[in-house]
């Protein structure tokens, strides 16, 4: 058997449908994943699956084989965010669960992430063991049963969250909240959570639309303009968009606009330590905003920086006390629930958040403000010529020593190349872990001047790779 060249991603594998993503790989997967299941003394795991082109069907071949094997195999009875298959598998105690999705990526994409009974990502070992397990030859056909039990967690998840929920601030004074599904999973979700509150829910983009209306479904500036409309239009009073699988988020507020994951990740962190009073260790990727760091300091938290890919947060989130772990796409986990991003959650928190501060999240971020600064980030995708990875490689060798008029004080290469000035701007440079581009993340005091240092970085890149994309 050929070994598998699909990308692996920080949690599962990934690739364009009919190319890469096959249902032979799907089934090869199943194989793997139940061969692992049985080892570890495993009777039965959950299949879910998103909104993209045949995710239903993947499942579906997924749990055959997975049934084959002699396992009580449950598939979700329809659509459903990621979070959700780690709550459910968690809340059965599973081995591990699987769920049919390629997240943020293009209409051509899908994949396949798992999730462990603890509730959250993978780690590297299992991945690696998953991989030699689809490289050796394996009789998938041990039993006859191919029997799929349809489930549907929606109930319970929404029931948990909702133990979460400080329910008089929810009573207290209404709130009109708009979401962006995204043409995704989180329909009806945000919803059901809030129902018997007086927060009341508008939703778009709900329709089933496997090309995601022409974009990829992930919660970026650019494409949540119909949100960012329906806002500043008056309609409501705080706005959300997730990405297709239901873990990353972004908002909106009236006051100010598109609010960046950055935003909402410290606006989260002051509210549940001041609002709420609550500690623990606060969790950022490398590319995270300066500000995170800045706000964890100074209310006394013990700050740890991680490379892109949540399972790394997970690992710390499992053995020690963490209060939230963020990351710049949008991923944002709290330690009080399960090692896991889950963008409702955070949704939950934010609303809370607009609700019981007096001056509502702007007022928050005012005060983030005296505390860490004022914040701009800039995020440019390019596709290489050349394969990422030798460009990142000429890169490393050929570090500039000046950029965008600033002087560069120290390097970092932590996950990609980060490159740091004395005035305390930064940019990154990384190859996407599920793509095959190059992304360049900068920060600085404002949009402009973070557009201005992505900007010479792609210049300089691009005399690397060599033309014009």
């Amino acid at each position: 058997m050929d070994k598998i060249s699909l990308r692996s991603t920080s949690d599962g594998w990934r690739g364009k449908i009919a190319d890469s993503f096959t249902f032979d790989f799907v089934g090869r997967v199943a194989t793997a994943i139940s061969s692992y299941i049985l080892r570890h003394g495993g009777t039965e795991t959950f299949v879910g699956y998103d909104t993209r082109f045949l995710s239903f069907e993947f499942a579906k071949q997924a749990g055959q084989v997975l049934s084959q094997f002699g396992l009580n195999v449950f598939i979700s009875s329809k659509p459903i965010p990621t979070p959700m298959v780690s709550f459910r598998t968690n809340q059965k105690a599973m081995i591990c669960g699987i769920t049919i999705t390629a997240s943020h990526n293009p209409y051509d994409y899908n994949g396949i992430k798992v999730r462990m009974g603890y509730g959250g990502a993978p780690s590297e070992e299992f991945t690696l063991d998953i991989q030699n397990l689809m490289n050796s030859r394996t009789n998938r056909v041990i039993c006859e049963n191919s029997d799929l039990k349809k489930d549907d967690p929606f109930n319970g998840y929404c029931q948990k969250l909702r133990t979460i929920i400080d329910w008089e601030v929810f009573n207290g004074r209404p709130l009109k909240i708009a979401v962006d599904t995204m043409h995704g999973t989180t329909k009806g979700i945000l919803k059901g959570v809030l129902r018997g509150s007086k927060a009341e829910v508008l939703e778009i983009h709900t329709d089933f639309d496997p090309y995601f209306g022409g974009i990829a479904p992930e919660p970026m500036e650019s494409n949540t303009q119909k949100l960012q409309g329906v806002i500043s239009g008056g309609k409501c009073d705080l706005g959300i968009a997730h990405d297709g699988d239901g873990d990353r988020i972004m908002a909106v507020i009236p006051e100010i606009g598109y609010l960046s994951p950055n935003d909402v990740t410290v606006v989260l962190l002051w509210y549940l330590a001041k609002m709420r009073k609550q500690t623990g260790i606060v969790i950022g990727s490398v590319t995270m905003s300066k500000r995170l760091s800045y706000l964890a300091n100074y209310l006394g938290f013990v700050y740890r920086e991680t490379p892109i890919g949540f399972r790394n947060a997970c690992e710390i989130m499992r053995n020690e006390k963490v209060l939230i772990a963020g990351e710049e796409n949008g991923g944002i986990g709290f330690g009080f629930y399960l090692p896991e991003r889950d963008a409702t959650l955070a949704a939950i928190l934010l609303s809370e958040a607009e609700i019981i501060y007096k001056g509502g999240i702007s007022g928050i971020l005012k005060e983030v403000e005296k505390i860490a600064g004022k914040s701009g980030f800039s995020r440019l995708n390019l596709k290489s010529l050349i394969s990422p990875a030798v460009v990142m490689k000429k890169l490393k060798r050929e570090v500039p020593e000046k950029l965008a008029g600033q002087v560069v004080s120290k390097i970092r290469e932590v996950d990609g190349l980060k490159l740091f000035f004395e005035s305390g701007d930064w940019v990154n440079i990384r190859a996407a872990g599920t793509e095959e581009l190059l992304r360049i993340y900068a920060e600085s005091s404002n949009k402009e001047k973070a557009l201005a240092i992505a900007e010479a970085t792609k210049e300089i890149i691009k005399k690397i790779d060599g033309g014009e994309r």
